[in-house]
């Protein structure tokens, strides 16, 4: 039960942490913008647990996966509009971000911590699981805050941001992969000998980065152009804008 406890807090709340981290850090987000953010992600999470039966059968038994789904795409593309324009200023958009990416993290977080309280002898193990979980997801997000806080090259900031949307975001394949709604053309190589996807490390890793230690082609293919499509966009405007810059010097 404690290690069950444990790595629910780093698969559902570690990426809450590390996104307001990397908020912080990459936009300059005030903490009132993102606690208002995270609260109200609680509340509309807690809308989605109390309504989650109705939800569920929702496309035939997929409307969880599909919800779910939903929010990181939503999530994703307000990210990527901060990766393409200029990030100064946009708290509010930042904490829009915070709020639709809570809503599912928190709400599956809610429905196997109430799953684990009724259990018999439960209660120690959850109280000691979720000290420790917390103290984990809070050092992880005090160390990226730091590191990236001290990063002198804004570049290495967005790129950190942006693999970080990128991995959440390639999610949405496993999900869809799990209704049916895509196929599995199975894994390009497995590396689960080195790091599992259930070890502490891959649960590290797979928020960090979007690590799968047996991904597909259509996983990577996601991954890669989740990554990539906000900097071509991004460098596209700019050689606009430096091509009208330029027009408007020869003319005067």
């Amino acid at each position: 039960m404690l290690i069950n406890t444990v790595i629910l807090f780093l698969r559902d709340a570690l990426p809450i942490f590390v996104l307001l981290s990397l908020l912080r850090v990459y936009v300059g987000t005030p903490w009132i913008q993102l606690s208002l953010g995270f609260a109200v992600g609680i509340l509309l999470a807690a809308v989605v647990v109390v309504n989650q039966h109705i939800i569920s059968q929702w496309a035939f038994g997929a409307g969880y996966e599909l919800l779910k789904s939903l929010t990181l795409i939503c999530a994703y593309l307000m990210s990527a509009w901060l990766v393409i324009n200029n990030r100064s200023g946009a708290f509010w958009l930042a904490g829009v971000v915070v709020a639709i990416f809570v809503v599912p993290r928190s709400a599956e977080f809610s429905v196997f911590v109430v799953g684990f309280w009724f259990q018999k002898d439960a209660l120690i193990p959850i109280v000691l699981g979720t000290t420790l979980g917390l103290g984990i997801c809070i050092s992880v997000a005090i160390l990226l805050d730091v590191v990236l806080g001290g990063v002198k090259r804004l570049y290495l900031v967005r790129l950190s941001f942006s693999l970080f949307i990128a991995g959440q975001v390639a999610n949405v394949v496993l999900l869809l992969q799990q209704i049916d709604w895509l196929a599995d053309p199975g894994p390009l190589w497995n590396m689960s000998a080195f790091v599992s996807d259930e070890s502490e490390y891959g649960h590290l890793l797979k928020v960090l980065i979007g690590y799968e230690a047996a991904p597909s082609s259509y996983y990577l293919s996601t991954l890669f152009f989740a990554l990539l499509l906000p900097f071509v966009i991004r460098a596209i405007r700019q050689s606009s804008q430096r091509h009208k810059i330029s027009n408007l010097e020869n003319q005067t």
